[in-house]
């Protein structure tokens, strides 16, 4: 018994009733501590049955892929054919109506506005909503089993009061795993960082509830022991009372602060004041637990082991690919474009593999200080898949000739291919992104290269990552439609360019790929034009690329010029319904479809496309990359889903201001 109980209630009334009261506003008396040992074991059971099935999944869905992916290598149109068609009804049904079905009707990777300028977020897929509805209603029912033949209401208050805790502390571990960036469990599961993110928004809600919970059935048997007065007295003066009233409090500024339209707005101010009251929720918990050596303490400590971690891994990564004692460290220069948007290059001090649609955060200290914005990887340069053709063209050679050429001869010009090829597989690389000015750090970047002489300046900065957006595996199918609006051309570049060197040294069933961009205007284009060069000068990139521009609002007809029959140019904005009826009777094997660009894009290029599909399959996987939105499924009504065709759905990077 605390100091200040001592003083309220004398030694003389001792077995009363504010005595007996006392007993159930601290430590565990009243609290059924096996059967919150049995509920964490249910939790804990569940979570790891639904990460099995989910990696489960995940293997048979990639070795399907593989699969699809060696068969088709040596295939022909026709003998690829046979990929186009899902033979399994019940496998389309399940994902038609359950795995990647919207929530509502049609509703779909689309915001929720309360006007045209404040959105307040995205609705989540149908799966996703009955996972979040299911774990809501089982938090409740833990909640809500209590022993109600208890007599004594301070008795099962203090039960509930045990129970919220326990549950509040337990659901910190996952919330935590899945607010990092280096969450294990993305490469793992292969589950996109924006599904966790919609899932560490609701536990962050859950948790927020309990703890409120936790503190109001703790207040209202110390209320009914004295008084409302006494109660504030001992949050007061009592530090285990108060670092958990802190730990509350700062868990409800979480939530307060973190609706989307205050994110979106003052997107670096939330996340300051977010780590903040991260942190002292975390302390005040920690405290909380270690004061009065209650049985969670493993639980907070783990909560802050994995915090630790992931910060530490973020500095390993900035480190390793920032640093070189030999090279120095990243450098950048950042060039103004028209159409109000930055090409910053940064030079790194070594060879770093990024894979296509991966994303990095980018700092720049002289515009944003410490803080870091996520953009999409637009260019990188050299490319590994260069260097891996470049060898196997040496080697190509050296086999032609090897007839003709004697046995020290033959060694040294081995030894010549095998030198160029490590020379170049040293050469550092340089990763680029495309920055289209909006409000905070992106307009002050753009601000001050316009500024700036040549429209150009130089700076020191450093890249975080590169993280991979762990899509479908693009070289299995035989047709990729790639659709992009604005700054989205950024997400399918390296995509073009991978499966076009693929495609010539035939290691991708890559037969026929379609890219559809649209822009406001024609200044747009100068955004890419020097990488769309080295493209448009691949091998075999007219049998297999054809390029669809579409400007919409064009200053004059004379800027609209088709310059060859697979690279055309046309005015307004483009119809994907209208391009994907041209492309589908045409497609060669199964179908990819990405769209990076708007929910409204999005919506276009599916929803009126799939009440044209009756009887075929459309499997519809959306991965959104914007802070405060999530991962959405898709299946629309009136498609039966037997085309074998992949809809991958990105918005436009950056989501950070």
């Amino acid at each position: 018994m605390d100091d200040l109980a001592r003083r309220l209630v004398p030694r003389s009334l001792y077995g009363t009733n504010a005595t007996y009261v006392y007993a159930f506003s601290r430590g565990l008396d009243g609290v059924n501590v096996p059967r919150d040992v049995l509920f964490t074991r249910i939790i804990l059971s569940s979570v790891i049955f639904v990460a099995l099935v989910v990696f489960c999944s995940r293997v048979a869905q990639l070795s399907h892929a593989y699969l699809r992916h060696i068969s088709s290598l040596a295939a022909n149109r026709r003998q690829q054919t046979f990929w186009s068609v899902e033979e399994s009804q019940l496998w389309v049904m399940i994902k038609k109506h359950l795995l990647y079905a919207p929530l509502g009707r049609k509703r779909h990777n689309r915001e929720i506005q309360l006007s045209s300028a404040i959105n307040v977020g995205t609705l989540p897929s149908r799966f996703q909503t009955i996972l979040i509805t299911l774990y809501v209603a089982s938090q409740i029912a833990y909640c809500c089993i209590l022993d109600y033949n208890e007599n004594v209401k301070a008795a099962l208050v203090a039960e509930l009061r045990g129970r919220s805790g326990t549950l509040a502390v337990l659901n910190m571990v996952p919330l935590f795993i899945l607010a990092g960036r280096n969450n294990p469990l993305i490469p793992l599961l292969h589950v996109s960082f924006d599904t966790y993110n919609l899932l560490h928004r609701w536990l962050g809600r859950i948790v927020v509830v309990e703890s409120v919970v936790h503190t109001c059935a703790w207040a209202v048997n110390a209320v009914d022991e004295v008084s409302f007065s006494d109660m504030l007295l001992r949050l007061r003066t009592t530090p285990f009372f108060a670092w958990g009233l802190v730990g509350t409090l700062a868990m409800v500024f979480l939530v307060l602060h973190s609706p989307s339209p205050i994110r979106h707005a003052f997107y670096e101010t939330f996340l300051h004041l977010h780590r903040l009251a991260a942190f002292l929720a975390f302390l005040g918990v920690y405290l909380h637990i270690d004061l009065d050596h209650l049985p969670q303490k493993p639980w907070i400590m783990a909560v802050g082991a994995i915090w630790l971690i992931e910060r530490l891994a973020r500095v390993g990564r900035l480190i390793h690919l920032n640093f070189s004692l030999r090279k120095g460290s990243t450098n950048l220069v950042v060039e103004a474009l028209p159409g109000e948007a930055c090409k910053v290059t940064f030079q790194l001090p070594k060879r770093v593999h990024v894979s296509p649609g991966s994303h990095v955060y980018a700092y720049i200290p002289s515009v944003s200080l410490w803080m870091s914005h996520p953009f999409s990887v637009a260019w990188v340069d050299p490319n590994s898949c260069v260097t891996r053709q470049g060898f196997v063209e040496h080697h190509s050679r050296m086999n032609a000739s090897i007839t003709s050429m004697t046995p020290s001869r033959l060694e040294k010009q081995a030894l010549v291919d095998l030198d160029d090829y490590f020379l170049e597989e040293q050469q550092p690389t340089s990763v680029s992104l495309i920055i289209s000015a909006r409000q905070g750090m992106t307009r002050k970047l753009y601000n001050k290269a316009l500024a700036s002489p040549k429209h150009t300046f130089s700076a020191v900065g450093l890249i975080e990552g590169p993280y991979a957006s762990h899509a479908a595996n693009a070289g299995s199918y035989g047709t990729a439609v790639l659709f992009s609006a604005g700054a989205g051309i950024t997400h399918h570049m390296l995509f073009v360019r991978d499966l076009l060197i693929r495609a010539a040294e035939d290691r991708v069933a890559t037969q026929k790929i379609y890219l559809v961009w649209s822009v406001r205007s024609t200044e747009h284009l100068s955004w890419v034009r020097e990488w769309m060069d080295q493209i448009l000068r691949l091998p075999g990139r007219r049998e297999i690329l054809t390029i669809q521009l579409f400007v919409s609002k064009p200053k004059s007809s004379r800027e609209i010029v088709s310059p060859s029959a697979t690279v055309q140019m046309f005015p307004g904005r483009c119809r994907p319904d209208v391009v994907l009826d041209e492309v589908i009777p045409k497609r060669v094997g199964a179908t990819l479809v990405s769209v990076c660009g708007p929910g409204a894009l999005q919506m276009k290029c599916v929803q009126p496309r799939a009440t044209k599909l009756a009887k075929e399959r459309l499997l519809t996987l959306s991965r959104r990359l914007l802070l405060g939105s999530s991962i959405q499924y898709c299946a629309f009504p009136g498609c039966s889903m037997k085309e074998r065709t992949t809809f991958l759905l990105f918005p436009i990077l950056p989501f950070s201001v």
